[in-house]
């Protein structure tokens, strides 16, 4: 059932690996996190990844999407994957804040979802931890998750 999803995530991504190495503000990048998901008054743990691609837009702005899967750690769920955009602003030398919006497609059915974030640079290399508010607007179950990542710019 996600086959064409993957697929359609991998030839989107692809185009990002020639980036510059070295390059910390925009370029590809590769995330790992980790939170909590509650819905319908269960809350439980999530784990996941996500690979995407940010361009800068001059020296305060950036725009970038992302394929992610996370997995809720309790019995009877599958991973969602996601299929988001981003569109951020810098609010000092390290950091920034982003909105982000897209599709994701769950065991629930599949449905869009918004978000708010932050991501700070970590030393002088592509290096950066984030957190991120994240809803789901399902018809029958709309679900919320805050989670904190690290990950690398390449």
């Amino acid at each position: 059932m996600f086959k064409p999803v993957l697929l359609s995530a991998l030839l989107i991504a692809l185009p990002a690996a020639p980036a510059l190495a070295g390059e910390a503000a925009g370029g590809p990048r590769a995330e790992l996190r980790g939170g909590v998901a509650w819905a319908d008054g269960h809350t439980d743990p999530v784990l996941g990844i996500a690979a995407g691609y940010d361009f800068d837009l001059g020296d305060h702005a950036f725009v970038g999407g992302e394929v992610s899967g996370e997995k809720i750690l309790a019995e009877d769920t599958y991973v969602e994957f996601a299929l988001t955009g981003r569109l951020g602003t810098k609010v000092s030398g390290k950091g920034s804040v982003f909105v982000a919006g897209g599709y994701t497609f769950t065991h629930h059915g599949d449905a869009p979802h918004l978000g708010l974030g932050y991501e700070h640079h970590v030393g002088h290399g592509g290096t950066y931890i984030a957190t991120e508010y994240r809803r789901v607007f399902v018809d029958h179950h709309e679900g919320n998750a805050v989670t904190l990542g690290i990950g690398t710019f390449f």
